[in-house]
């Protein structure tokens, strides 16, 4: 076999290998969990490892690949299972000792069925905070989760270990699922690209919030683009998901974009103070926009310190709902996720309806900005990452201030490395667009990251 790294090789560049006979599906994989083993234990990226399986699986794909008969352009990529999505046989924690005991799941998240059937190779199981509301990888069940770009930082979540898994070169691709920013913020913390599809593109079971999806971590949006292919298709589980049609997202970003009416927002004004690095950065994407003929538009929209304590009202009462059917020893053991959901107890129905009608009205506001852009271009994060030990930097909801209210809109956003800080830390910067427009987002994003040099970019964060 040919020296390979997987981290800075591509889909496509994988995929012709193994078609040439240059690499196979089992010294890559092999390959793979070998670094893994080196790189885990400082990097805590995985909590299961299935070494067996991911090998059968790699000969399997080896075989179709020989018999040029692969399932997808996936067949044969090393990739991973996040703690929130269930797998056939593996337990989930939703990264909380308080769910020590769950049974392992009896069926595959539809994401992680449409990859297995696309020959998708699963390592293992991924890393994220407790219940998926933290945006580090602090675990109470797994520990902390390290950034490979600055082994000191956090690594972002709740998608922690599948970034990290992927910044680190032991995943060709991730999926992560995002209900407030968990794929955008760590893909912005690890320097990565990451896609948060439109609500309902990609199906999701159990449903069971309207802000929650599956989409993809990658290292550039072509990537992205081709698991978009796989995991959109349609799960009859998933009845809230949109009506599925067929998108061939990989050939779709390659078109060229007309003039767009693009709008730089530098804060909501809410959460934490924006890092002055963070802001330019990001800026300095939508100027490069700006100059390849897009029409650029200073935007403003600010909310008060009592709408994103709304919005946290909620997302505490649901966090609070699911983290109460556990055991009380297991509960007392999950420290932060207790003491922050503490409060909830004292709430009335009320108190969550009002909570919900204000994010009614964030919402409205949110989708007003849309009647005079056609995107919206943001930092994804106040701020880069924070040390790695921490849960949150002082206020737990305060990072998700960029992110929450997309989510609530349900609309595509995706999170393009654009630089780093002056101490190298890198940054991402948020691209919005309207409803349900995933390809035009997809589109938009491959313009930044043409645009914004990425080679230079790639040796600053150490991956070439």
């Amino acid at each position: 076999m040919q020296p390979v790294s997987l981290a800075n090789i591509s889909i496509e560049e994988l995929a012709a290998a193994y078609r040439q006979r240059r690499l196979s599906p089992v010294d890559v994989v092999g390959e793979s969990l070998k670094l893994l083993e080196q790189l885990n234990p400082a990097l805590n990226a995985y909590y299961l490892v299935d070494r067996e399986g991911a090998l059968d699986a790699a000969r399997k794909s080896e075989a179709r690949w020989y018999r040029n008969a692969p399932h997808s352009l996936l067949d044969g990529m090393p990739t991973s299972v996040k703690d929130a999505l269930p797998s056939i046989g593996w337990p989930s924690y939703r990264g909380s000792v308080a769910c020590q005991d769950a049974p392992p799941p009896i069926a595959d998240a539809p994401a992680i069925a449409r990859l297995r059937e696309a020959g998708a190779i699963f390592l293992g199981k991924t890393t994220m905070p407790d219940f998926g509301i933290l945006a580090s990888g602090y675990s109470s069940k797994h520990g902390v989760t390290r950034n490979p770009r600055a082994p000191q930082h956090n690594s972002g979540g709740s998608s922690s270990g599948a970034a990290a898994a992927v910044a680190a070169g032991l995943d060709v691709v991730g999926i992560g699922t995002d209900i407030v920013g968990s794929i955008r913020l760590p893909a912005s913390f690890c320097g990565l690209f990451g896609f948060k599809p439109s609500q309902g593109r990609v199906p999701y079971y159990p449903p069971n919030d309207p802000s929650l999806t599956a989409g993809p971590i990658t290292r550039s949006v072509a990537d992205a683009a081709i698991m978009m292919n796989v995991i959109t298709k349609p799960d009859v589980r998933d009845y809230t998901a949109l009506a599925y049609v067929p998108c061939d997202y990989r050939a779709s970003i390659d078109a060229s974009i007309p003039q767009k009416r693009i709008g730089f927002l530098q804060t909501f004004d809410f959460g934490l103070t924006s890092n002055d690095d963070v802001v330019r950065l990001a800026r300095g994407a939508a100027v490069l926009l700006e100059q390849s003929g897009h029409d650029l538009r200073e935007i403003t929209c600010t909310f008060s310190e009592f709408d994103l304590a709304q919005a946290e009202l909620y997302y505490k009462t649901r966090c609070f709902t699911e983290f109460m059917t556990m055991p009380e020893e297991r509960r007392e053991a999950a420290t932060v996720i207790r003491d922050w959901t503490k409060a909830v107890e004292r709430n009335s129905a009320r108190d969550l309806f009002v909570a919900m009608n204000a994010m009614r009205g964030l919402r409205e506001r949110v989708m007003e900005l849309f009647q005079s852009i056609d995107y919206l271009l943001l930092p994804t994060v106040h701020i880069p990452p924070f040390e790695a030990e921490l849960p949150a930097p002082g206020d737990l909801f305060g990072p998700w201030a960029n992110t929450f209210l997309f989510n609530i809109t349900g609309q595509p956003s995706s999170s393009v490395p654009c630089g780093v800080t002056s101490e190298g830390l890198p940054v991402g910067v948020q691209i919005v667009g309207q409803r349900f427009d995933d390809v035009g987002v997809l589109q938009l994003s491959q313009t930044v990251e043409r645009i914004i040099r990425p080679c230079e970019y790639r040796q600053q964060i150490g991956i070439m």
